[in-house]
């Protein structure tokens, strides 16, 4: 078993045990990811186009929100960045997979909600600051479309 084991890991195929079979349904957090990665930019588009809409020019506001998406990303992808704290911890039992709109509404929550009431909010004081809350937004969501594709490519 272990020589198995040893032979599995030298050649890459680690994960051959742990497959999913392809007519079985990917998991809930994969699913979430790919719902939530696309609306999610769309809402980072808007934020933007509302910034630029009122006076902030359009350099401006594609920098600002190429920093609010790089510094999320490096958030998200930085070691210990996954980790769950002790509190959300992944239940014992299996999950059931649940309408698209209970997903997307689940995945959505309270990050994405935040940062767009944030982003509303700072559209009336500083547009710099709404375009830079913008690219929040794209950074989740790249990351979530990331996760959910490679975890759709292991099943």
């Amino acid at each position: 078993m272990a020589a198995e084991a040893a032979g599995a890991t030298a050649n890459g195929d680690r994960n051959r045990e742990r497959r999913v079979p392809a007519d079985a349904p990917l998991a809930e957090p994969a699913r979430q990811a790919l719902l939530v990665g696309p609306v999610r930019l769309a809402l980072g588009a808007a934020g933007l186009a509302a910034a630029i809409a009122i006076d902030l020019a359009a350099e401006k506001a594609l920098v600002a929100a190429a920093l609010g998406a790089v510094l999320t990303i490096f958030t998200l992808v930085a070691p210990r960045g996954r980790e769950r704290p002790s509190w959300r911890s992944v239940p014992a039992e299996p999950m059931r997979h649940s309408s698209w709109r209970r997903s997307l509404a689940v995945a959505m929550f309270p990050s994405t909600y935040t940062v767009a009431l944030l982003a509303g909010i700072a559209l009336g004081f500083n547009r710099t600051l709404t375009a830079v809350l913008a690219g929040v937004p794209p950074g989740m969501g790249g990351v979530a479309l990331v996760y959910g594709l490679l975890a759709w490519a292991e099943r």
